[in-house]
């Protein structure tokens, strides 16, 4: 998927070069690693931005038993990481440095994005501050399956004061 959001960072930011952050094996980028920023834009004037990725299956976007409040898609943050066990550790939401999030659910041949946000990470953290925490956001679930994660849940709509740019019509908005 990551070709397409590339496209979309072109189409929103003209001219802009884009730099992969993300490393196989343990050359990690200390500003991935550390700061949760997978992707630089920099811009043709020489200001860069820096870009949090997740990119989902189409089913999180259309199967109404995979989301939180049905009909509305999940944007999900990681929260703690091998949570309730010796290794527990801070997960993306007390690392989360990058400016922009995109976030995308993939078509379901995954020949590109079929919905999309950028959201604005300031303004996302100020409306989870104001609304009293990820808790009273979203709704906390856990991910068995890899590395024992736990994530908030919330239905992306609540975050629509923070979307900077979006292809989320009709069923987004």
């Amino acid at each position: 998927m990551r070709p397409h959001a590339v496209a979309i960072y072109r189409q929103i930011f003209p001219g802009c070069r884009i730099d992969d952050l993300r490393e196989e094996g343990v050359a990690v980028h200390i500003l991935d690693k550390e700061f949760g920023i997978d992707t630089l834009a920099t811009l043709p004037s020489g200001q860069w931005l820096s870009i949090q990725e997740k990119y989902r299956q189409n089913k999180f976007l259309v199967k109404r038993y995979l989301q939180v409040e049905p009909p509305t898609p999940d944007f999900t943050q990681e929260f703690k990481n091998a949570a309730g066990t010796q290794w527990e550790a801070n997960g993306e939401w007390f690392k989360l440095g990058a400016q922009l999030y995109f976030y995308g659910w993939a078509r379901a041949d995954e020949s590109g994005f079929e919905k999309w946000i950028l959201l604005d990470i300031a303004k996302y953290k100020v409306l989870v501050e104001q609304a009293g925490g990820l808790e009273k956001i979203g709704k906390i679930n856990a991910n068995r399956k890899h590395g024992r994660a736990t994530f908030y849940a919330i239905p992306i709509t609540k975050l629509k004061p923070a979307w900077l740019a979006s292809h989320a019509k009709p069923c987004l908005t």
